[in-house]
């Protein structure tokens, strides 16, 4: 089972090689999905592959969000010399890039990102038939689903172990995009989720805040078993510290080395095991930032530690409401009236200057960890095994064989010959004596694995000559390893799709969730009625008669790829597969029972208006509460609540059939005011969402359409996203 440590940067790179990553996630400023991230400049990830290929690790390279067609042509020139210099994989979201990649590209190995919600095992073998290598699965599976899934594909499998949680499924949450104007599908998630909430009895809470994941031994044991192939740890944005803890426990754990993980002592907003044991210890409540752990309570001026303190660490004061008062680097620990340097777990001490209000310490900064880390990320090596033949006879050249295999098992071979070896030696020499001179690789990136010696033990070998053909061969060896992974440059294909030379007069269709909206619909002539469906197929309701009805809506790959096989028609994706470019839309043409696709509402009408791909029909929504999240646990017992943000945003909260959660915008989007723009974008289907619309309401806004008339309320249509 190999690591996938994050790369933010190049120190951050660094840390998660020395620590034991098999693989590297990182991205290129500009993309993916922490384009907010440091993220790495075109020569710093070419110099970044070079410096993980000599290390034997692998670097993949995150593209995974969606984009539009100006974007994934421009995807192309930048992308090109990335290619042509060896990137191992790229990690993806988007169908369209995906064809776009498989297009010109087509030897290069494609996984799928968590983003995409792959969430059961026809999913993953979908992704397979498309020329996937690999699917990250959605973060909301259990151990038993995981397990399921392996079981019913071969396409190899990575999951995260541990990091942060998203409250909504990946791809599925557009919070940040409709209030905010910054898509989470883009890679710029303005975190809306870690703001505090207020419902509408009053309470004030992080309603939508998860504590983070950390997979333990048993865990990790437990996947191990079952034939995963990664595991991944979450982190760009984190310190380098956190990194090499983090690698570094999961690389001990594979290897047989049972600890605890320190990685609670250096980010902490509270841990959990995530979903995998299906338990309700997910979400916290109470704070949402990194908090760092509880040191101890304030009990008259004193507190008792629940771990050491030296000078130097980091800790904050927090009041009954865990709001954070003051944080400080301790300079002064008294114990039994004297000042100490360090004070141990169990200990129980005071701290000057205690801030009014107090009542809880966390402890955020850990010098002693911190400085142990640091110490080990600088003196720390990490060695690519190489295999050496040597080769010595009198009266012969000596010949020495340096060889390794690349990520691909491809063998890498250097060889070199020396002069002829015309004296015998006064002194008998070992082969021991060869392979320890042939060991000696000093400060380079090769450590010596297998030694094949072929000597007559007379010919005289210079120890010094071995030195030299050692550094000749050393750097040719590299020289060669980095390049075995270089592409040869290949010729660009383009997708091109033709301005629509004719006018569409689009129809007019309603997505229902009751049967009185679908009658009020059809006695003001709107024929075409979509029922709402399940956003997210899990494994474990795969055989679920909710999620296996026909419907002529569509709402995640599980129900595309089963309406195909089971000869299903005329049926429509619907928004949320955020159909961002024309290209994407070719992907979709090839489901026979597919006839419409509704685009994005995150684009702009400008955006809008250049999807021109007419191989599907092309639908917008005009009208409807958006539903902004899609989220597996269940936050309370409700079947519905509300709740506001810190700037007044509000959100209907719905629990469906399937005990998941969907948070809807609470003000309906409303387009209808500006319909002779939208009517210029020569769309083939114009649909109304009504989710919440009694039946007097659902007239209103149907008949709103002949006037053009209400209040225009436009999301994204004005601005769009970045």
């Amino acid at each position: 089972m190999r690591i996938v440590g994050p790369a933010g940067n190049f120190d951050k790179l660094d840390a998660a090689i020395k620590a034991g990553a098999d693989e590297v996630f990182l991205g290129l400023k500009g993309f993916g999905a922490r384009r907010n991230n440091d993220n790495f400049s075109m020569q710093e990830l070419l110099d970044g592959i070079d410096y993980a290929h000599k290390k034997g690790v692998k670097v993949l390279l995150a593209l995974n969000t969606i984009m539009r067609d100006m974007e994934i042509k421009s995807v192309y020139k930048n992308f090109k010399p990335i290619y042509e210099h060896g990137v191992d994989a790229v990690i993806v979201q988007d169908l369209g890039l995906i064809k776009f990649l498989k297009t010109n590209f087509p030897d290069l190995v494609l996984h799928g990102s968590t983003q995409m919600t792959v969430a059961n095992h026809v999913e993953a073998n979908y992704l397979k038939e498309l020329g996937l290598s690999r699917v990250v699965l959605a973060r909301e599976l259990s151990f038993e689903e995981i397990k399921e899934i392996r079981e019913n594909t071969d396409i190899e499998l990575e999951v995260f172990v541990s990091g942060s949680m998203c409250i909504s499924y990946s791809g599925n949450c557009y919070v940040s995009s409709f209030i905010g104007g910054r898509s989470g599908n883009r890679g710029m998630c303005a975190y809306t989720c870690r703001k505090k909430f207020k419902d509408e009895e009053g309470n004030l809470s992080y309603f939508l805040s998860p504590n983070d994941q950390l997979l333990e031994e048993e865990e990790i044991n437990k996947l191990k078993s079952i034939g995963i192939d990664a595991i991944k740890v979450e982190g760009r944005k984190k310190q380098p510290e956190y990194i090499f803890e983090t690698v570094s426990y999961y690389r001990d754990v594979l290897s047989g080395k049972s600890r605890e993980s320190q990685s609670y002592k250096l980010f902490n907003r509270g841990y959990s095991k995530g979903y995998f044991y299906l338990d309700d210890k997910l979400m916290n409540h109470k704070y949402s930032s990194n908090f760092g752990y509880l040191l101890g309570k304030i009990e008259n001026n004193e507190i008792k530690l629940l771990d050491d303190l030296i000078l130097g660490d980091g800790i904050q004061y927090v009041n009954q409401y865990f709001e954070k008062i003051d944080g400080i680097y301790v300079n002064k620990i008294f114990q039994n009236g004297n000042k100490v340097q360090l004070a141990k777990k169990g200990d129980t001490i005071k701290l000057s200057d205690v801030p009014k209000g107090s009542k809880y310490v966390y402890k955020n900064y850990s010098k002693d960890i911190n400085d142990t880390i640091n110490h080990s990320i600088k003196i720390g090596k990490r060695y690519k095994k190489i295999n050496a033949k040597v080769k010595a006879y009198l009266n012969n050249e000596i010949l020495i064989e340096f060889s390794t295999l690349n990520n691909f098992k491809k063998e890498i071979i250097s060889e070199k010959k020396g002069p002829i070896l015309d004296s015998i030696a006064n002194k008998k020499i070992l082969e021991e004596d060869i392979i320890n001179k042939i060991s000696e690789l000093g400060d380079t990136d090769f450590q010596i694995d297998e030694i094949e010696i072929d000597y007559d033990g007379i010919a005289f070998i210079p120890f010094s000559l071995i030195k030299q053909m050692k550094r000749e061969l050393v750097d040719d060896l590299a020289k060669k390893l980095v390049d075995s992974y270089k592409h040869e440059e290949r010729e660009f294909v383009e997708f091109k799709y033709l301005k629509i030379d004719r006018l569409i007069s689009p129809i007019f269709s309603a997505l229902c969730r009751t049967d009185e909206q679908v009658k009020k619909c059809k006695e003001l002539g709107i024929e075409k009625i979509y029922r709402e469906n399940f956003d997210i197929t899990k494994q474990k309701n795969i055989n679920n008669r909710l999620l296996n009805q026909e419907s002529n809506l569509i709402s995640n790959l599980y129900q595309l790829v089963n309406g195909r096989n089971k000869g299903y028609k005329n049926q429509a994706i619907n928004w949320n597969f955020n159909v961002f470019n024309n290209i994407s839309i070719d992907v979709y043409s090839s489901f026979e029972n597919i006839d419409t696709v509704f685009l994005s509402p995150e684009l702009n009408y400008k955006q809008l208006k250049l999807i021109t791909n007419t191989s599907l029909k092309r639908g917008l929504v005009i009208y409807g509460s958006l539903k902004s999240m899609y989220i597996e646990h269940t936050i309370d017992n409700k079947k519905y609540k509300e709740i506001q943000g810190e700037h007044f945003d509000r959100y209907k909260v719905v629990k469906n059939e399937l005990d998941n959660i969907e948070l809807y915008l609470y003000k309906p989007m409303n387009l209808i005011p500006k319909l002779d723009l939208i009517y210029s974008l020569n769309l083939d289907e114009l649909r109304l969402d009504f989710t919440f619309e009694s039946p007097e309401e659902v007239e209103k806004i149907i008949k709103s359409i002949k006037t053009k008339s209400g209040k225009y309320n436009p999301y994204a249509f004005d601005m769009g996203v970045s």
